[in-house]
């Protein structure tokens, strides 16, 4: 990885710490923020199926968690016995150091909320085992393969909001938790860590033009 996408990457983390921090302080301590967060988590509440909500909030809560974790380290063994390191760091490092965070941080008395339940650790379980997924999957990750995990990621958030477990708020917050830990992994570790298919990554891995010959 060159230094330009290390940076690339510290500056994405930078970005998503700020994002984070004025969801939080938007969407709690703002007149504005609380009313646009309690409508959007009346419409799922309320316009959704009552089996659906509760079938999306056992699969994102539970489920998910415990189907996946044990998925990641395989593949994070499998990565290291095949030398590729700093994906199985990767993988195993941003999920763990995600929810110890969303679970540890003291972000009511930090950010003024006055409530402990921004972030949700379930939801930054789950989505931060999804990063690590495709973080130490064999094959690298191409765009098809973001928006699949893209979608799953929304539902495990959708699934923490349907049954009355979290705010969308908290969902959001988790999302762009796991985003600062996941590019500030990536800025710290270079190498293949972020695990991109070429089409992705362009910028990292383009093969320099040969000049022309005179």
């Amino acid at each position: 990885m060159l230094r330009r996408d290390r940076l690339r990457w510290a500056l994405a983390a930078a970005a998503s710490a700020c994002a984070f921090a004025v969801t939080g302080l938007l969407s709690i301590r703002t007149g504005w923020g609380v009313a646009l967060d309690g409508a959007v988590d009346s419409w799922v509440l309320n316009e959704l199926p009552e089996g659906l909500r509760l079938l999306l909030s056992d699969a994102a809560r539970p489920l998910v968690i415990v189907v996946l974790t044990p998925v990641v380290i395989a593949l994070a063994l499998l990565a290291l016995a095949r030398g590729a390191w700093r994906r199985a760091v990767a993988a195993t490092f941003i999920p763990s150091a995600a929810t110890v965070a969303a679970l540890g941080l003291p972000l009511q008395n930090v950010l003024g909320t006055g409530t402990d339940a921004f972030p949700s650790h379930h939801a930054a379980a789950g989505i931060g085992l999804l990063v690590g997924l495709g973080v130490v999957w064999p094959r690298p990750v191409s765009r098809r393969w973001l928006v699949g995990l893209g979608v799953l990621g929304f539902l495990v958030a959708l699934g923490n909001v349907s049954w009355h477990a979290h705010q969308p708020r908290d969902v959001v917050g988790s999302a762009l938790l796991v985003a600062v830990v996941a590019a500030a992994t990536f800025a710290l570790l270079g190498g293949d860590s972020p695990n991109l298919a070429p089409s992705v990554d362009e910028p990292s891995r383009r093969t320099p033009e040969p000049a022309p010959s005179t």
